[in-house]
């Protein structure tokens, strides 16, 4: 959200991210979850007034690395979706999840973010919550692709928004803007514009060249 205007800045802006399903916040669950401001007076303040002995929020001022997390982890759980659909089990969304989180963690540093904020409750641990739950619509998007069903057949069986889809191909074009290879993303993105069966973007995926482990 970018404000315009004489009195632009005299106006805080707080984003709030984290792994929080809406329907378990409502019953009560104990959850945690991030708000970043620019000014980190301002998440505090924030900070003080949300939480409570069911919900601790922390505060932070990388307001793009929380962005970012809270963005990209719906793409990322649409492939989990398509790994699930195919048949595979928590060894392969384990894999995508620590994967994942590296590339969430590259494109938030080239866009200015800290690295270490995708680490935290905004990025692997929003990216766990909606990569293994069945309670995510990225998710359930992802596995009515895997058994075949267009995007448009997938947004109807689902009833509600699926962020992933087009955060998939925003997150293409920013990739090409600052020369980011992000293969798992790619991937997705092939998958939902219908370049690729989802079969197709697997081999794509572990047929790319041996390398070593770096999560930088």
């Amino acid at each position: 959200v970018h404000l315009k205007g004489e009195r632009a800045k005299e106006i805080p802006l707080v984003y709030l991210s984290g792994p929080s399903f809406a329907k378990e916040m409502m019953k009560g669950h104990p959850m945690a979850v991030v708000v970043a401001a620019h000014k980190l007076s301002d998440a505090e303040r924030a900070q003080k007034l949300l939480s409570s002995m069911r919900f601790r929020v922390y505060a932070s001022e990388d307001v793009v690395g929380v962005e970012v997390g809270g963005a990209l982890k719906n793409p990322l759980a649409i492939g989990a979706g398509m790994a699930q659909g195919l048949g595979f089990g928590q060894s392969t969304i384990a894999g995508l999840v620590t994967r994942g989180c590296r590339e969430m963690r590259q494109l938030a540093t080239a866009l200015g973010g800290k690295p270490e904020t995708l680490a935290g409750l905004s990025g692997v641990g929003d990216l766990m919550l909606t990569c293994f739950s069945s309670l995510s619509r990225n998710n359930r998007c992802g596995k009515a692709l895997a058994k075949g069903k267009t995007i448009e057949e997938a947004f109807q069986e689902i009833g509600e928004v699926v962020e992933g889809v087009p955060t998939a191909h925003e997150v293409i074009m920013l990739a090409e803007k600052l020369k980011l290879e992000l293969p798992l993303f790619r991937a997705v993105d092939a998958i939902i514009s219908g370049k690729l069966k989802p079969k197709e973007a697997l081999a794509s995926i572990m047929g790319r060249d041996l390398k070593q482990e770096k999560f930088y």
